[in-house]
């Protein structure tokens, strides 16, 4: 959960990827098509069941209250008790990288989202996000259902974010500090998969919780095995502004190989030097990894008048699973080197300071003399300085029979510049520059984005 605050106490705000209809933070970006595989759910499955459907038939008067609706109604039930609502995120990226033979630049469509959130009757959400922005994206991020029986239990299922995270549960990409996500994000954080969790809020919205029981497929179309990963997350705000977390995941059978975990944020694939090796000459153009026995992770965010500050640390190991190197020549089996005993690890520290003053709240900054041609209103905005550190390490136990090294040390620093002109639309640029450990140039990039939303 966020800090705590008198105004989260107040009534929660639904978001483009980030909160729910029901008023908890629950979001954003990746793979896998809207498969819920529930058929297969087994083990702890009907546990979750049984225990919300009883607390489903309790009586009406102790049941959660339906939550403040967000965005535009569009469709509205006879009896007003139904809702669809309608929001939308476009994001436009200018991205620059220096070379020898000068400058790659690229502008492209990073984010361009439909947000559909509904409310059915004083019990259920729904919210489905179809991205229309890239290609290669997944059309729907969110597509899910829940049922809130009370304020401590609701129960989400389809395809959802893995409770795991700071970063990647709580932050919607709407409100990112900077551009692009941390290395914790590129090396470790989970994705979005196809299950369900229960979840609630305890102690006057304080404690917050998380237990979900998911596919472990979320980079493939269907769940093909029978494996399946717990995840949960427990959130306390002992004070207001202040929050601190923990996070596991664990694995429960065998899973394939997941998503390419060798690239940043942006695509650029940091694999690739010479030393590793896989055929002659051929670099690797990917690392792919067996999804985590465990995955365990801490964070901690504060945010006070103008200031934030969130530290996050998350490992990942997997001693009994595989990843593996992918030849950049063919795509065949023969040119993979599988990695046994793959760990990575990854800690970032970032904070932002509005220098024109307004309060800093996770859902960003609202400026005090907004830039609102139509309504009469030119103000300056908001201006906002931000500096992120982040340190990650991969390892695993060798290449048998092949050159190359069996750690690779990253370490980031961005340093970013967010204008909001209203509430609505915000500028960003960052510059960021990426050392490896071995002997690999330093990589620097420097991002632009310009963000409008409607929620």
């Amino acid at each position: 959960m966020a800090p705590w605050t008198e105004e989260s106490r107040a009534a929660r705000v639904t978001s483009e990827d980030g909160p729910g209809t029901s008023g908890v933070k629950f979001h954003k970006d990746n793979h896998a098509d809207v498969v819920l595989g529930m058929n297969e759910l087994r083990g702890p499955g009907p546990f979750f069941l049984s225990v919300f459907v009883a607390v489903l038939l309790l009586p009406p008067g102790s049941r959660a209250d339906t939550p403040a609706p967000g965005g535009v109604a569009v469709l509205q039930g006879r009896d007003g008790r139904s809702t669809l609502r309608v929001g939308m995120n476009l994001q436009s990226d200018l991205r620059l990288h220096p070379t020898d033979e000068g400058w790659d630049s690229t502008f492209l469509v990073r984010r361009a989202r439909l947000n559909l959130t509904g409310t059915l009757a004083s019990f259920a959400d729904v919210r489905l996000i179809a991205d229309v922005g890239q290609f290669n994206t997944p059309l729907f991020q969110d597509a899910w259902l829940e049922l809130r029986a009370a304020p401590w239990l609701r129960l989400r299922a389809g395809r959802l974010k893995v409770p795991f995270g700071y970063e990647w549960l709580e932050t919607s990409s709407v409100f990112l500090d900077f551009v692009e996500q941390s290395l914790l994000y590129t090396l470790v954080l989970p994705r979005y998969d196809q299950g369900l969790a229960l979840h609630g809020e305890l102690a006057d919205q304080r404690v917050e919780y998380w237990l979900g029981l998911f596919n472990e497929a979320s980079s493939k179309a269907r769940d093909e095995d029978r494996g399946k990963m717990l995840a949960g997350r427990l959130s306390v705000s002992p004070l207001e502004g202040l929050s601190v977390a923990v996070s596991a995941t664990h694995a429960l059978g065998d899973n394939l190989p997941e998503e390419a975990r060798g690239k940043l944020a942006t695509g650029y694939a940091f694999l690739t030097s010479p030393q590793y090796k896989v055929t002659y000459a051929t670099g690797a153009s990917g690392l792919y990894v067996g999804p985590a026995d465990w995955r365990l992770g801490a964070d901690a965010v504060s945010f006070q008048g103008p200031t934030s500050l969130k530290v996050e640390y998350a490992r990942f190991h997997a001693s009994t699973r595989e990843g593996w190197l992918q030849a950049s020549d063919v795509g065949n089996d023969a040119r993979r080197v599988h990695l046994p005993g793959l760990r990575s690890q990854a800690v970032y520290a970032s904070g932002t300071w509005v220098l024109t003053g307004e309060k800093r709240v996770e859902r960003g900054v609202e400026p005090s003399s907004p830039f609102d041609p139509s309504a009469g209103r030119y103000g300056a905005g908001a201006w906002e300085v931000g500096l992120r550190y982040g340190v990650a390490q991969l390892k695993f136990d060798g290449l048998p029979g092949h050159d190359g090294p069996s750690v690779e040390r990253i370490q980031e620093l961005t340093a970013g510049l967010n204008w909001y002109l209203n509430t609505s639309t915000r500028w960003m640029f960052n510059a960021s520059r990426y050392r490896f450990s071995q002997g690999q140039p330093s990589f620097d990039e420097f991002l632009m984005r310009i963000q409008w939303s409607f929620f």
